[in-house]
């Protein structure tokens, strides 16, 4: 009986990226769901929403940075849920 089920070419997990430098990740384990359901490709564009500091949203390149160092404090990385939920939290340091 032959399988209907089409054989996907493999898809290459990154735990980091390079763009101006080694940017710290989640564990390609961790993305394997959204990559295996077609949610997002390593290298899709995401326009990520930020709570608090300076921007209002960021344009990041799939996997996205945990956390991003800004004027006053560091932006961190909210990915509990859907990808299109995701948001940056303003965290400050320093007083």
């Amino acid at each position: 009986m032959p399988s209907s089920r089409r054989r996907r070419a493999p898809i290459r997990y990154v735990a980091r990226m390079e763009t101006d430098g080694d940017r710290a990740t989640h564990s390609p384990e961790w993305y394997r769901p959204l990559l295996d359901a077609g949610q997002v490709r390593v290298g899709d564009q995401l326009l990520v929403r930020c709570e608090g500091g300076p921007s209002i949203s960021r344009l990041e390149t799939f996997p996205p940075a945990l956390e991003v160092e800004e004027r006053g404090g560091v932006y961190v990385l909210d990915d509990d849920g859907p990808v299109y939920g995701w948001r940056y939290v303003f965290v400050t340091t320093g007083l």
